[in-house]
């Protein structure tokens, strides 16, 4: 059947969402309070000045909406806290500050009573691309790709927002294509397939390479030589010019040394040494052939490190070479420390994935950052120190992969779809049994219709009578099922549903999605239809099963890069003069160093204060050598304590916050200062106004970032929300752009022959409340003691994150129950799960 058949079988499938609304009484602020706002407020918040963005004088009495409510929450919290009005601003009396809040207080409860039956609406939403490539692995067992999926639109809100993730019908041909290439790697694959391994002398195609390189480089310096001799044409020396006599001369004095070195190395008649050239970094490869079915696969190196060489350069990086990838240059999946040396090799492993999409061409090399001009800076320097090549870190003898690797998930699938027993045979019938319970493990918490099974049934006869067999048949129809919207949608309201209570396996499916991103497994289910799973104390047990499962990774991973807004990290790269050893690798380390200190205070049920101050840090051997500290070796994170000198521990010290608050080549107080308020204080500064002048006009002049941001300071618009957010700033100046502790700050000279300055820092400064600290250790210890609104924030965002829309006014509740029960466990990490997953909002409809 044609594809246009196969998307109106889809059509036919639609499914729809609804609001809910109800009227009530309305919640109306008295109008005698219009004097306190017009008094203590307008100077500076009317529709002329709308300072921070906020606009009181249009502000309506009646609190009818969730816009003007949030407005007026505002409003009550920066009065409650004497935030506003300023300390240099008139003061209103007791009594009367008293009064309006009293009367705002009471408003705004009423306000949240009447809003919540309009707001707080759980749209139905389509599975975003992480729990869609999930999704696709626990039915089917084949890794995948979704970078041609429809993008998870950014709303400055989570992936899991269902208003965000916007859909059109003509995407359907997208998910059909990718479910069939998904659909023919599992059903082509073996499932009892012996793995094969290939290996293969790392020396032969490199010491190949780089002969006809040196070859080449001189043949032309001969050729030229024998022309300057000869007083002839350029042209019969194979030479256009005198020009290009200079050129291919001058390339043999660059790069024709350096190949000479290698090619006499003892080393490299054995093994490949990981130098660096002007052509980038030496690799060396290994390509999986096509015929090599998509899966888990392992590749082996024996490596060994020189001696003399640096610990930081001795890391193997693994990773793809890509299309348009320039020499030496890989997408980057892993690394390993070498601690075996030449005469005493060791063998490292790499687990990878390969799936239907992805290159398998796999290469390793030293370290380093992973940009070919990084390579060539290294190679100049020796150069110009009259050296060949860069001495070498590491030494690899041979590659091997195997693969693929049993896989139990694809396993489970072929079961399901042909271990039928010894009755099947392969007909009509048959396949229709295969579509029917394929679907309703897909579908999660709906049953195919007949009339849906009949029009799948119709795509499988037409291949079968086309010529296709029994297995090839049902591959269009089964995408068919991955396609439609009972799969790709989670279930939530429909048209005309009112609210309700979730069934037992509709919160099976949400709580998965929340703590997994991906469906329920066997138990999970198993409890749900048995009519258990709302009972409290077994949603407690899951939750906990759960969270204790290596699948809650998602979660972790899926929910922290989102709430920290740890994008930031792969907004530039870092100046590879400046900071050689933030690299690829020890920015993945980085940020896996965030998600892992999560995972263990989940993992252990420890309070959330440690992410504002702790005693331990989560690291592997990589981060242990950025950070300076000893004894850790492996690359799995773990924790490790620390003295109470260090710097590190909570979220400040980490190298990923830190560099997220740089631009790759100097710290920035303003983004460091702006991401503490966000994130830490949940207080977040208003946007910067239009037309703010840029940092930029004063890149010609040598100043320290404190000076750069006080000049900043002296434009008006500027100063209101800089004098809040800078000095946080201040105070973590101590770490470079790269999240390495300093004590002095280096100004980088603006003109060619001038040198770098260094200027003291001065880290003292004061939070947004006026509380003032003296250095950064003072300044988290001030932050620590604000663990509440931390919490706060945590909260908002969980609430975001775990039902699919974002926090709003009506949320206030729930928030302050969260709230209150894990303030009763001294914060702990699993309390606010569980009183997420135990409350009724999370249990609705």
């Amino acid at each position: 059947m044609i594809l246009s058949q196969q998307i109106a079988i889809l059509a036919s499938f639609c499914l729809g969402f609804s609001a809910f609304a109800s009227e009530g009484p309305t919640a109306v602020m008295p109008e005698n309070h219009f004097d306190f706002l017009n008094e203590y407020c307008l100077d500076c918040h009317d529709a002329i000045t709308e300072e921070g963005n906020v606009n009181l004088e249009d502000l309506s009495f009646n609190l009818s909406t969730l816009a003007t409510a949030e407005l007026w929450q505002k409003v009550l919290n920066v009065l409650n806290s004497g935030e506003m009005p300023p300390e240099d601003e008139t003061q209103p009396e007791a009594q009367s500050k008293t009064d309006f809040l009293d009367d705002l207080s009471h408003q705004m409860v009423t306000a949240r009573n009447i809003l919540n039956d309009s707001g707080g609406v759980i749209t139905m939403r389509r599975l975003n691309r992480r729990e869609y490539e999930n999704t696709i692995w626990e039915l089917l067992g084949v890794s995948i790709e979704a970078e041609e999926l429809p993008k998870d639109a950014s709303t400055g809100s989570f992936d899991t927002v269902g208003s965000a993730l916007f859909f059109s019908s003509d995407q359907f041909e997208q998910y059909l294509n990718i479910a069939k290439r998904a659909l023919n790697a599992a059903l082509t694959t073996p499932s009892r397939l012996k793995p094969t391994r290939v290996l293969k002398e790392s020396e032969i195609a490199t010491n190949k390479t780089i002969q006809n390189r040196y070859n080449k480089l001189l043949d032309a310096k001969i050729r030229g030589e024998q022309w300057k001799e000869s007083g002839k044409s350029p042209s019969e020396f194979g030479f256009i010019d005198a020009a290009r006599v200079k050129f291919e001369t001058g390339l043999y004095n660059r790069d024709g040394i350096g190949y000479s070195h290698y090619l006499s190395l003892p080393q490299t008649k054995t093994g490949t040494v990981f130098y660096v050239t002007w052509n980038g970094a030496i690799t060396d490869t290994i390509t999986l052939p096509k015929e090599a079915p998509p899966g888990k696969y392992i590749i082996r190196a024996r490596v060994g490190g020189f001696e003399e060489a640096p610990m930081r350069r001795r890391f193997l990086e693994i990773g793809t070479v890509e299309s348009g990838a320039r020499s030496g240059e890989l997408a980057i999946l892993d690394y390993r420390k070498v601690t075996g040396t030449y005469e005493e090799p060791q063998i490292v492993e790499f687990p990878i994935t390969i799936t239907p999409s992805s290159s398998r061409k796999i290469g390793v090399r030293e370290r380093q950052h992973n940009n070919r001009d990084a390579a060539r800076f290294v190679f100049r320097n020796a150069r110009q120190r009259d050296e060949p090549l860069e001495p070498p870190a590491l030494w690899i003898d041979w590659l091997e992969w195997e693969g693929p690797i049993q896989n139990e998930k694809l396993t489970q699938f072929q079961t399901l779809v042909f271990d039928r027993g010894p009755s099947a045979i392969e007909n009509d019938e048959d396949a229709k049994d295969i579509l029917r319970r394929f679907s309703e493990k897909a579908f999660r918490t709906q049953e195919p219709t007949d009339s849906f099974l009949d029009k799948l049934m119709s795509l499988y006869r037409d291949k079968r009578q086309a010529g296709a067999n029994f297995k090839t048949a049902l591959v269009d129809p089964l995408a068919v099922i991955l396609a439609s919207p009972a799969f790709l949608y989670l279930n939530e309201p429909k048209p005309g549903e009112e609210k309700r209570e979730l069934n037992d396996l509709e919160l099976a499916v949400r709580l998965s999605y929340f703590l997994w991103s991906a469906p329920p497994d066997d138990e999970l289910y198993q409890v749900a239809k048995a009519g258990k799973l709302k009972n409290s104390m077994a949603l407690e047990h899951q939750t906990n099963r759960m969270l204790s499962d290596s699948k809650a990774w998602h979660f972790v991973s899926g929910f922290t890069s989102q709430w920290l807004h740890m994008d930031r990290l792969n907004f530039f790269q870092f100046n590879y003069e400046l900071y050689p050893e933030f690299d690829d690798s020890a920015k993945d380390a980085a940020r896996n160093e965030i998600y892992h200190t999560i995972q263990t205070l989940f993992d252990e049920n420890l309070s959330i204060k440690h992410l504002l101050k702790s005693d331990f840090v989560v690291i592997n051997d990589l981060l242990a050598e950025y950070y300076d500290i000893q004894g850790v070796k492996g690359r799995h994170f773990r924790k490790v304590s620390l003295p109470d000198s260090s710097p590190r521990g909570g979220l400040l010290g980490t190298a990923a916050v830190l560099a997220m608050g740089s631009d790759g080549e100097r710290s920035s107080p303003v983004e460091r200062g702006a991401w503490v308020m966000r994130k830490l204080l949940n207080d977040p500064p208003p946007p910067a106004p239009a037309n703010v002048p840029q940092l930029s006009r004063l890149s010609e002049k040598r100043l320290s970032a404190r000076e750069l941001q006080i000049v900043h300071m002296e434009e008006p618009q500027c100063a209101q929300c800089h004098q809040k957010i800078d000095p946080i700033g201040y105070g973590l100046e101590n770490f470079d752009a790269a999240g390495k502790w300093r004590s002095m700050e280096r100004i980088i000279a603006t003109k060619k022959n001038e040198e770098d300055s260094w200027a003291p820092i001065d880290p003292s400064g004061t939070l947004p409340d006026k509380t003032p600290f003296n250095d950064f250790f003072e300044l988290r210890d001030r932050i620590a003691e604000k663990g509440d609104s931390f919490a706060l924030g945590l909260t908002e965002s969980l609430i975001e994150y775990g039902l699919g829309r974002p926090y709003g006014f009506t949320d206030y509740d729930l928030a302050q129950e969260i709230l209150s029960e894990a303030k009763s466990s001294e914060y702990q990490s699993r309390t606010f799960i569980h009183a997420l997953v135990q409350s009724e909002q999370f249990q609705q409809k």
